[in-house]
């Protein structure tokens, strides 16, 4: 019986620019770590390195803002970025091979007097303020109420997550929309060690893919193809599960690595 032979992406005469931005375990780019020709560490660095090694293409490695990232994207300026969440719009420019699942829920700070009820009752004191990463996309409802209080002129804008948990860890901001493993690790990290309440306001659209970027300008339908192939390949021979066990609790890999 004849073996089926993989279609591995062609690589161009060039090295392939990567933008990573900093999300918590996703990518810490002040890790001192520095293998596979790739700096910082975290489960987006470890996978960019496995797609480096079955690929035998040359990368490089580019630490940016997200907001910086999109722009940078549309531009031609960079080939790839990990963690991007597709929109309608997006999908016209780039396309996504989706290799992680990342739960968005609120938080605020424990000790308020009183926590709104749900995200209507939040919208509705106008008084209260969100803070947002600039660039980031979530999920229709919280986007939806994050466009909403932009109008309002009530979103408090960070350039990373790391900031944003200041913003709430020092009451600039009421609440936050984010990843509970990112979260956390940044009031772990935070000299008031902030106590967080988390509040799932739209259970029902939480939970959405992330993936790899790829600019349409920069490769070809079959390149595309063969990038997302072997993005696929990742997930599916257990390989992402492993590389998401080295940065994060076990009990958290359910709500991360998506089952094929």
């Amino acid at each position: 019986m004849a073996t089926a032979v993989r279609a591995a992406p062609v690589c161009p005469d060039r090295a392939i620019t990567v933008a990573f931005y900093e999300t918590g375990v996703l990518y810490d780019g002040d890790s001192a770590e520095s293998t596979g020709g790739f700096s910082g560490s975290g489960i987006d660095v470890d996978l960019l390195r496995e797609l480096k090694r079955r690929s035998g293409c040359r990368f490089e490695g580019l630490r940016m803002t997200r907001a910086r990232i999109w722009a940078e994207l549309e531009a031609g300026r960079v080939d790839m970025t990990p963690s991007g969440i597709a929109t309608p719009e997006r999908e016209k420019l780039y396309a996504f091979a989706p290799y992680i699942l990342l739960k968005h829920t609120v938080f605020m700070l424990k000790g308020r007097p009183a926590h709104p009820a749900s995200l209507a009752e939040f919208q509705a004191q106008t008084k209260l303020r969100w803070g947002a990463v600039r660039g980031y996309r979530h999920t229709p409802a919280y986007d939806a109420a994050l466009d909403q209080a932009r109008a309002q002129g009530r979103v408090v804008e960070a350039t990373n997550d790391a900031q944003l948990l200041r913003l709430l860890a020092e009451g600039t901001v009421d609440a936050v929309v984010g990843q509970p493993f990112v979260m956390h690790r940044y009031a772990a990290e935070h000299p008031r060690k902030p106590q967080l309440v988390r509040l799932d306001w739209a259970p029902q659209d939480s939970v959405i893919p992330a993936g790899l970027v790829l600019s349409r300008s920069r490769f070809s339908e079959a390149e595309l193809a063969a990038w997302r192939q072997m993005v696929r390949e990742i997930v599916r021979d257990g390989t992402l599960a492993r590389i998401a066990r080295r940065h994060v609790a076990e009990e958290d890999l359910a709500e991360l690595v998506p089952r094929d």
